[in-house]
């Protein structure tokens, strides 16, 4: 019989996961693949992910940064403690349930980095990290498309999933318009979509994966099939892969271009005769 809810010596981090639940995890999800199969499946994407990381990295365009630009410093600080106060009480739900775990998720790491932006200095590792996880964004797209909301019990849960979840989508843009830093890759650059897919997909097989299984807890759906997954079945993570491929790429460059039609839309853009073209 399955676990009704995690080990108590697990704590805080992950002693309140509920295993009764359908797609949190338990000794039931970690059985849904063979041992074999998921070795196999970890071998052969990990290869490949290593592979176009190393080709990507290589193939970069240098970046170069402008002064970010000095008005709307108001609207920063107001983004910041909004965002702030919707990813604290989110922190929060997880310590009240002892599920501190799933913050290791990419919507919540993403979260984390959107914070960093915000307050993180002129430098190339802001834009680096910029660029990078404006291809991210296919997580909280994802989640609001196919939202995994069964687990969510706390008064306010259900609507702070969606609140983090939109403004996940809404940070960059705003970024985007301050300049600065805060630039996006060419539209003809296909090497940072490759770096941007190769450290995503190398955190769910080397990092996900791996704490999933000791902690029997179905981190971003590595362990066993989302209840809302389309692709329910044993090959779920190969096709997972299949389309990850696309939607990495297509989801970071179609952002890029609706971005900039918003901006020069609405007349929004800081910067004059800022545009979404090739450098």
């Amino acid at each position: 019989m399955e676990e009704v809810s995690n080990h108590s010596e697990a704590g805080w981090l992950a002693g309140g996961v509920q295993f009764h639940i359908p797609g949190n995890g338990g000794p039931g999800c970690v059985q849904f693949l063979s041992a074999g199969q998921r070795m196999a499946e970890t071998v052969v994407f990990s290869l490949g992910s290593i592979f176009l990381l190393i080709w990507s990295y290589r193939a970069l365009s240098p970046v170069q940064n402008m002064d970010a630009h000095v008005l709307d410093r108001t609207g920063k600080k107001s983004l910041l403690g909004l965002f702030g106060m919707v990813f604290g009480i989110e922190i929060g739900f997880k310590l009240a349930t002892k599920q501190l775990i799933w913050l290791l998720n990419p919507c919540h790491m993403l979260s984390f980095i959107q914070l960093f932006l915000l307050v993180s200095p002129q430098t190339k590792v802001s834009t680096y990290l910029f660029r990078l996880h404006v291809y991210w964004l296919t997580g909280p797209l994802l989640a609001l498309l196919f939202p995994v909301t069964n687990s969510l019990e706390l008064p306010g849960e259900w609507s702070i999933y969606w609140v983090q979840h939109l403004m996940l989508l809404v940070i960059p843009l705003y970024l985007t318009r301050l300049g600065g830093q805060f630039n996006l890759d060419p539209l003809s650059d296909l090497a940072w979509p490759g770096l941007a897919f190769s450290l995503y997909s190398l955190y769910h097989w080397m990092v996900l994966q791996p704490i999933g299984l000791l902690t029997q807890t179905n981190l971003n759906n590595m362990i066993c099939p989302a209840i809302s997954d389309p692709f329910h079945g044993p090959h779920y993570r190969v096709v997972a892969m299949a389309h990850q491929t696309i939607m990495v790429p297509l989801v970071g460059k179609l952002y890029s271009v609706l971005a900039h039609w918003v901006l020069d839309t609405l007349n929004l853009n800081i910067i004059p005769g800022s545009s979404c073209k090739d450098d």
